[in-house]
């Protein structure tokens, strides 16, 4: 009896791993193999550039904006900066658990694949730095 319910508890867990990749590659490489123009506010220029676009602001307008937008980004940052470590720490406990419930075998193989997608997604790719401010007046093309 125990014996069978580890057999399915290895099962789950290679198919939450499977899954997991899988969707993760569905995500990232088959489902968006067009780039997207995404709203991002920490690319304060783009979203200047848009309201610029959308509002027709004036000078002192865009100026201003831009001073709100480069501080937006700065507290963005900041929280980021805070809150980041703590899911690290749940990803790095999550990974300790699974592999805990793998064999020597399957945690070199989870191992190989952690490698991978931390490669792919760095977790420095957190950027500190703060944008500068964007030219005044905005170029729009």
């Amino acid at each position: 009896m125990t014996r069978a319910v580890l057999y399915i508890a290895m099962i789950f867990f290679s198919g939450v791993l499977v899954g997991g990749t899988l969707m993760n590659l569905a995500e990232h490489d088959w489902l968006h193999v067009e780039p997207r123009h995404e709203y991002d506010i920490t690319d304060h220029a783009k979203v200047a550039a848009l309201m610029q676009q959308q509002l027709a602001l004036s000078q002192r307008q865009r100026q201003e904006v831009d001073q709100i937008l480069v501080r937006t980004v700065r507290r963005y940052r900041e929280v980021e900066r805070t809150v980041a470590p703590r899911f690290d720490a749940v990803r790095a406990e999550g990974r300790a658990q699974l592999r805990a419930v793998l064999n020597p075998n399957q945690r070199a193989t989870f191992d190989h694949i952690v490698r991978e997608v931390d490669a792919r997604y760095p977790m420095d790719e957190r950027s500190a730095s703060i944008p500068t401010p964007c030219p005044t007046p905005i170029a729009l093309h």
